[in-house]
């Protein structure tokens, strides 16, 4: 019965809120997601705005993995994201259940020769992000309903800290700050031994 009212309460937040935040979700993803696996291992608090909204959680890459933490007002939305699986999972702790989604397979082949097939992408400058030298690059894509990204890449990190994408969403800004480096804990990248597996409404996220 417990599973029951948990998988409710979690349908009707997909219900109410699911389009809006699995867009953000997975624009960031995209973002971030073909760098993950050269990154340099590392924890951050990450701060994000999105269309006058800002939440505060926090980042950890490990290899090719990458797990976010957002503080919302339903409490706080795990997203762990595998490259080598092709997978990001939505982890609702308060209901101990996950959402399992493909991951978008233009943030899977983010690589620069990838990326110069669907974006052209330049460097504008240098700037100093949390600490670190960055190199700035500005990247338009050829559809123009994907907008544009402005990143900070960090070559000592090999990852962005910072990032502003502008598309049909509105401005998304995301950056890392208090970034500590040094191996992260494999567990972190894992849904929790006891939680549920529940299927997105209507086969979001999955190929038909």
């Amino acid at each position: 019965m417990r599973h029951k009212e948990g998988e409710i309460v979690m349908q009707k937040v997909i219900g109410r809120r699911g389009s809006r935040i699995t867009g953000v979700v997975v624009l960031l993803f995209l973002l971030v997601l073909g760098n993950v696996v050269l990154a340099a291992e590392f924890s951050a608090d990450m701060v994000q705005t999105h269309r006058s909204m800002t939440t505060n959680g926090k980042v950890y890459i490990q290899a090719n993995k990458m797990r976010m933490e957002m503080n919302t007002p339903k409490g706080t939305a795990i997203n762990i994201m595998d490259t080598d699986a092709g997978l990001m999972r939505m982890v609702q702790p308060e209901q101990k259940m996950y959402i399992e989604m493909k991951a978008p397979q233009a943030g899977i082949a983010q690589s620069d020769e990838a990326l110069a097939k669907m974006a052209d992408k330049k460097k504008v400058g240098t700037e100093k992000i949390s600490g670190y030298d960055c190199d700035k690059f500005e990247i338009i894509y050829h559809d123009k309903n994907l907008g544009k990204t402005t990143q900070w890449f960090s070559n000592k990190l090999n990852f962005p800290i910072k990032m502003v994408y502008e598309g049909p969403q509105g401005q998304m800004i995301t950056e890392y700050k208090n970034i500590k480096e040094g191996k992260q804990d494999s567990s972190l990248f894992q849904v929790p031994a006891g939680y549920r597996k529940m299927e997105m409404p209507g086969g979001m996220g999955h190929d038909s």
